[in-house]
């Protein structure tokens, strides 16, 4: 007897919140929106597998063909960036209290991600390294964002990432 399947359409952002890493694979009760996403930037995205393949001498089909995954990303912009938020993401220091300081070797700590979708699966990041940088446009039309790439890390109870449905 066939298993049915359930239909589950993911699309829409709601919001991204943001909470201190988890590193033992749990989220965090408390986060909070990381701040305005700039629309159609937030991305999930897998790239394809480093692929070794061993051949026999002669042959066009390879014997063995050893695959290493990767682990999807998440992308997305800001738009609504403020002091602290370029402190807790791009790097730098509060200076005089009110200033953004930057010289470009300061760490940026690993942060709980959830992204909420209009339908279908949420996604939860419990450890992710964020790298956000400036992509400032100071044009008439333009805008300054703070484009992220957050990449799940390894937790040492459950998985990287995870897929939750709405219920």
């Amino acid at each position: 007897m066939a298993v049915q399947r359930t239909s589950l359409i993911t699309l829409g952002l709601c919001e991204i919140q943001v909470g201190a890493a988890g590193a033992n694979g749990k989220m965090p009760l408390e986060m909070t929106k990381i701040g305005k996403t700039y629309k159609d930037t937030c991305k999930m995205a897998q790239d394809a597998s480093d692929v070794t393949e061993h051949f026999e001498e002669g042959k066009a089909a390879p014997e063995v063909r050893k695959k290493a995954r990767k682990m999807p990303k998440l992308t997305f912009s800001i738009m609504d960036a403020n002091v602290d938020d370029l402190v807790n993401y791009v790097g730098g220091e509060k200076v005089e209290t009110t200033k953004w300081g930057y010289d470009g070797n300061e760490v940026v700590a690993n942060k709980a991600i959830k992204v909420i979708t209009e339908q279908g699966l949420d996604f939860e990041i419990p450890n992710g390294d964020i790298e956000a940088v400036i992509n400032a446009d100071m044009s008439a039309k333009g805008i300054f964002l703070v484009d992220f790439t957050v990449t799940p890390l390894a937790v040492s109870a459950g998985k990287a990432l995870r897929g939750v449905p709405k219920s």
